[in-house]
């Protein structure tokens, strides 16, 4: 059986977490670039929901960051 190095495995998570919250804010971007007046609202709304989950993602990875340096 192949035994995992923890810090790899968590640094692997907090890479995910970023590249996620990424895409989340090029979404938001997207959604709001091509929306067309009638529907601008919907979409900037949907938009804001992006960001907050992309804002929720990265700070997540800020946590589990700063708490693998306090552990070393």
């Amino acid at each position: 059986m192949t035994s995992y190095d923890s810090a790899s495995f968590t640094a692997g998570q907090e890479a995910g977490a970023r590249v996620s919250a990424c895409v989340a804010r090029l979404a938001a971007l997207q959604l709001v670039e091509d929306a067309r007046w009638w529907n601008r609202w919907r979409r900037r709304l949907m938009a804001r929901a992006l960001m907050t989950c992309a804002e929720e993602l990265e700070s997540s990875a800020d946590e589990a960051a700063s708490g693998e340096a306090e552990a070393r």
